[in-house]
């Protein structure tokens, strides 16, 4: 049974905090002018998609396993996207809001970051609870933009500190 590797190389602590400032920049964005934000959440998605890559790649060793990857985020990031266009084609029937299309929107991606830790590594389906948590929050907090960043520092923190913390646990267990 292949065991967890929680320890995060410098480029995926780079990755994982980029995307959550890019969504807490979205959701700022969201709640000060929500027309505007349209675009940034649907840029979201191929900046996703390239953070998972960027994140799996220097985990593979074999050219073909390479290419799984590639085809494999092609698939999950493309079904994404599809789904976002779905919500932006009820945003423009009519059917919802601009603010409510970008917490579905933020909820599509915390579905899908958590289901693309399978593929890259444990700390993506950390992201995705914590965009889920994100969204939650926006949802029933009025003054939500303070709280979210307390969240987000939160969250990083014990992320970071259990993957060096399980790390060191593990390489006494290997002495």
């Amino acid at each position: 049974m292949k065991t967890i590797d929680f320890k995060l190389s410098k480029l995926e602590k780079y990755v994982f905090i980029t995307l959550i400032l890019l969504t807490l920049g979205g959701v700022t964005l969201t709640n000060v002018s929500p027309e505007d934000a349209h675009f940034l959440w649907f840029a979201m998605n191929p900046i996703f998609a390239i953070a998972a890559i960027i994140s799996g790649w220097p985990h593979i060793n074999e050219q073909n396993t390479r290419k799984h990857l590639l085809l494999t985020q092609l698939y999950h990031w493309g079904s994404n996207l599809m789904a976002i266009v779905i919500i932006y084609g009820f945003l423009h029937a009519g059917q919802l809001q601009f603010e409510s299309a970008g917490l579905m929107i933020l909820l599509v991606l915390a579905l899908s970051a958590f289901l693309d830790g399978i593929h890259v590594g444990w700390h993506f389906s950390a992201l995705g609870v914590l965009l889920a948590v994100i969204a939650v929050t926006v949802s029933f907090v009025e003054e939500f933009i303070w709280v979210i960043a307390v969240i987000s520092l939160l969250f990083v923190w014990i992320t970071f500190y259990l993957s060096e913390r399980k790390t060191k646990a593990l390489k006494t267990e290997m002495k």
